[in-house]
């Protein structure tokens, strides 16, 4: 995906290069105004010559394509600049301290392991995995513990590139157990030994 957009990106640069080169050039001969058909066969015609040349041609109206073909080129190439680079500007991959407001552990540590855009989650002391996505500022992860009857879900959006925070869900059994909301802080390290299941811990019900 990440080719594809940087190619894309590429074509759109080179295309608009060669428009704004292309309204820069001069026109072919051609291509040229006509010359006045008036010849001047001889001297004595040289006043009315001189009166045409002064009076009888109109100026020359200047096309608004080239104008019109920048400005296209210029909206094409920042809108896939904002695709490409604005979209992809933020990195979930590592350390993340995170609290909710479900559960009364404190800040529990999460590894994100993968690409921008998706990977794997694991988590300091327990043996809780899952899986992330992000789509911009837009992120979704969710961890369970294998053998356990319970999930997390998490959906949120960066405050920044080191700040997350939004609404967690907590279910039991596929049913909704509690919602709350969650922050989200990035820390330097990354390791982190698998002990025990999260879902061990007594989930807070919000008033």
């Amino acid at each position: 995906m990440k080719t594809h957009k940087r190619t894309i990106a590429l074509f759109v640069a080179l295309a608009f290069l060669s428009l704004l080169h292309a309204t820069t050039m001069p026109l072919r001969a051609d291509q040229a105004p006509a010359a006045s058909a008036t010849a001047v066969p001889a001297d004595e015609q040289a006043p009315g010559f001189i009166e045409e040349e002064g009076y009888g041609s109109a100026p020359v109206k200047k096309s608004v394509v080239p104008i019109i073909l920048i400005g296209l080129g210029v909206a094409a190439l920042a809108a896939v600049l904002v695709l490409v680079v604005l979209k992809t500007s933020y990195d979930i991959v590592g350390k993340w301290n995170v609290n909710n407001t479900i559960w009364s552990l404190g800040a529990v540590a999460l590894i994100f392991s993968g690409s921008k855009t998706s990977g794997t989650i694991t988590l300091e002391k327990y043996i809780d995995t899952g899986t992330y996505t992000v789509d911009g500022k837009n992120v979704h992860f969710e961890f369970k513990a294998a053998g356990y009857n319970y999930n997390w879900v998490y959906d949120g959006k960066f405050d920044g590139k080191d700040k997350i925070s939004g609404s967690v869900t907590y279910y039991v059994n596929n049913a909704v157990s509690s919602t709350g909301t969650f922050t989200a802080s990035r820390v330097a390290s990354a390791a982190g030994n698998a002990a025990a299941p999260m879902g061990g811990q007594v989930a807070l019900e919000l008033k």
